[in-house]
């Protein structure tokens, strides 16, 4: 532990070194580009928080940022990380996600496309068009991360903790290629809401549609505060009224897989993939979001049901996650004001198959130095029947500093 508390200094120091020159490039990068004619001076070059970004007039935008996540992790049986045996505990660093992002409008500024590549993948993440000229109807196509629940729809360099819960790995929808339809009505008006209507081909990332099935996915959320809300979690600005949002997803899909993440389509523990339509999917999700003063609750409540069209035999998981963050700069002058505390309980079930639940208890610090853009992250976990394996209990410590630019 005194390594990692080191190693916890060095980051802090190298990192407020870098945001101080962000800083001052952000100040002073903004400049106009000087050329023989009309066009030339009409190309604009400068510095956000979306990166470098390049601009041509009112008809072209794209803006490019670099992010980096390094992580130093270690897991053990025994809580106080005693090593008795090699087995006991393993640690190591890792450069968990480096990733360039491609984002902007072009031709007019209501055509907007956003593209993310992941290098140590080699993955071609997101790759996106939305067409947003009206509010109340918006068009996108490609392949993104589908908005079934809030947790997996973050970007993992915008959670409160260094990661996602348990519970995302069992009711994610994570990226898939199709087609949507979204808006945002009734603004400010007490029933401000949001939907989502879309179509996609259900078999993952980079996936074609081979087997005559489509996923169909639905989405309400009435918000909070008569408007809509920036999508992140930790309340960094401060909400002086009440902000946030509770929706409802739905999603139905048939395919050969029961679980999906940046690799495409998989299966989750007691499943195995045969035929291309194995596996009947429809799953719900209720949660909710809450800011206000530098407090913010967050929930998510999954029900999904498997139904085996080769045995059929049917089963049911249910879970989810509870989250609290709160900077306490709010009560105590003293405490640093870049400061958050977070907590997290997630859950999972699947009564059909196991008797285990898998239990996840976590306590986290944030030290934000400019946003989600610049922070580092520690936590403390207890995972207890991981995989739902009765004797699958350890602890974990992770320590990590995300950074983009």
């Amino acid at each position: 532990m005194r390594r990692s508390i080191v190693f916890l200094y060095l980051i802090m120091s190298f990192a407020l070194s870098i945001n101080a020159q962000i800083d001052s490039a952000q100040a002073n990068s903004s400049f106009l580009m000087h050329g023989l004619d009309n066009e030339a001076k009409n190309t604009k070059l400068s510095y956000g928080n979306k990166g470098i970004e390049f601009q041509h007039g009112d008809s072209y935008l794209m803006q490019l940022q670099w992010r980096f996540q390094f992580r130093f992790q270690t897991f053990s049986e025994d809580p106080n990380f005693i090593i008795n045996n090699a087995n006991d505990m393993s640690a190591s660093f890792n450069l968990q996600r480096a990733r360039i992002k491609v984002g902007g409008y072009a031709y007019k500024p209501f055509i907007k496309y956003y593209l993310e590549f992941d290098l140590p993948s080699a993955y071609l993440l997101n790759w996106q068009i939305t067409i947003d000229k009206f509010k109340a109807f918006q068009l996108k196509l490609g392949q993104w991360k589908i908005r079934y629940n809030t947790e997996r729809y973050i970007s993992s360099g915008k959670q409160e903790l260094v990661d996602r819960s348990i519970s995302n790995y069992y009711f994610t929808l994570d990226r898939q290629i199709g087609l949507m339809v979204k808006g945002e009505i009734f603004e400010g008006k007490v029933i401000s809401s949001s939907y989502n209507l879309g179509i996609f081909n259900g078999n993952g990332r980079m996936a074609q549609n081979n087997d005559g099935k489509f996923l169909l996915f639905a989405r309400y959320q009435l918000n909070f505060s008569k408007k809509a809300i920036k999508i992140s979690y930790s309340d960094i600005e401060r909400a002086q009224r009440i902000e946030g949002f509770i929706a409802f997803s739905y999603v139905r899909n048939q395919s050969a897989y029961t679980r999906f993440s940046s690799n495409g389509g998989g299966q989750l523990p007691g499943y195995s993939e045969n035929e291309k339509l194995r596996y009947l999917i429809n799953q719900y999700n209720f949660e909710t979001m809450f800011k206000l003063k530098g407090l913010t609750l967050s929930s998510e409540y999954h029900i999904k049901n498997i139904d085996n069209k080769e045995t059929n035999e049917l089963s049911l998981l249910s879970g989810g996650t509870v989250m609290a963050g709160y900077f306490f700069n709010e009560l105590v002058d003293f405490i640093p004001k870049q400061l958050e505390m977070v907590i997290r309980y997630a859950q999972v079930s699947n009564s059909t198959l196991f008797d285990d639940k898998i239990n996840e208890y976590n306590i986290g610090l944030n030290w934000f130095f400019k946003g989600h853009l610049n922070k580092i992250t520690a936590d403390y976990s207890f995972l207890e029947n991981k995989d739902f394996i009765s004797t699958n209990d350890n602890y974990r410590f992770r320590l990590q500093w995300d950074i983009s630019f």
